[in-house]
């Protein structure tokens, strides 16, 4: 039996790819910063080794020193959940990332999969052209709070693209845009001020019986990228040997007008309505091709948007991930008739 470690696992990336590994036939080991995963993932026959932080070299002493077979590093400060400040996406992500490549190269394990953020490639957002896999990366440079994000996640995947030359490690990257899945924490950090995710606000309208308003042009189309999706991608790399950076795009480019209508054919009351507010500002329209990650990693999403929001839907009502992330907001509990 393969050998699993999900570094990260205590998030929704990491602890979704760590029960998809487990589900696919891997041995799996959850690596947290949290001390206490509240037994969840002993409920599912995962070991979690908690306390470990990338940042920190000696807390990997903790960890395996052989027999892993394949890494997932879905570890590190990101700017959703981040004020500011440019040290913990150094520390996490790149002084990270070069902690991870020590302890592999001591434990003898050369398959990493990683992922990093579309800001990497912003130069070429803007148009309805999907962005190749293998763009010229650069940053954000209007200082916002994805900059020092996109340079710390550029930076460690070059260190990977680096360990492939000189150790023989086999990285495998993925660049994606937001990953859609149901988590009971429904906000998130705007260049340090703490929001409502905006898709979240509109679930929890339709919850409560209001409205919805769509704003702008409901027509521009943007990536829907699944959590389930996001996994297999994860179980797909694990399996295979091939090495680069792949996009993940979601099934198909879904226009806002179609994201609500998806939202609210899952959540809302049928006498609920949709109010379009085209005075209202655009939503960004950035569309990656999916040619490569469908040609060389063999990965193709299956998660319709509509099929994504009932799954949702089932979570939001189950919540199975309660013992580690808590219980859901009480404005988020949906009264079945």
């Amino acid at each position: 039996m393969k050998r699993a470690l999900v570094f990260g696992a205590t998030g929704q990336l990491g602890c979704y790819s760590a029960l998809a590994l487990k589900d696919s036939g891997y041995s799996v080991i959850a690596v947290g910063r949290r001390k206490s995963d509240g037994g969840f993932f002993a409920a599912k026959g995962i070991e979690y080794i908690g306390n470990i932080t990338l940042e920190n070299k000696d807390s990997f002493q903790h960890l395996p020193q052989s027999g892993i077979d394949v890494v997932v590093n879905m570890a590190g400060t990101m700017p959703a959940h981040a004020d500011m400040n440019m040290m913990p996406y150094v520390q996490s992500i790149v002084v990270g990332t070069v902690n991870v490549c020590e302890w592999m190269k001591t434990a003898g394990c050369k398959r990493i999969i990683f992922n990093t953020t579309p800001s990497d490639v912003v130069d070429y957002w803007g148009t309805t052209d999907p962005i190749d896999d293998d763009a010229i990366r650069s940053f954000p440079k209007n200082g916002n709070d994805h900059a020092v994000y996109a340079i710390c996640k550029r930076a460690a995947t070059d260190i990977l693209e680096h360990m492939k030359i000189a150790e023989g490690f086999e990285p495998c990257v993925f660049r994606h845009f937001m990953v859609y899945g149901w988590h009971p924490d429904a906000y998130y950090y705007l260049n340090g001020e703490k929001r409502m995710l905006p898709w979240r606000y509109m679930i929890r309208r339709c919850i409560n019986g209001y409205d919805l308003e769509v704003y702008g042009d409901s027509s521009r189309k943007k990536e829907l990228l699944y959590i389930k999706d996001f996994t297999s991608a994860v179980v797909r790399a694990a399996d295979t040997h091939v090495c680069g950076i792949f996009n993940l795009p979601g099934y198909k480019p879904y226009s806002l007008d179609e994201m609500v209508d998806g939202i609210m054919h899952a959540f809302a009351a049928p006498d609920a309505k949709k109010i379009a507010r085209p005075d209202m500002p655009d939503t960004p329209q950035i569309l990656l091709s999916h040619k490569k990650s469908e040609q060389i990693l063999g990965w193709k999403p299956v998660w319709t948007w509509e099929d994504a929001c009932k799954d949702m839907k089932k979570e939001c009502i189950e919540n199975p991930i309660e013992l580690m992330w808590g219980a859901v907001d009480p404005e988020d509990v949906i009264h079945e008739q």
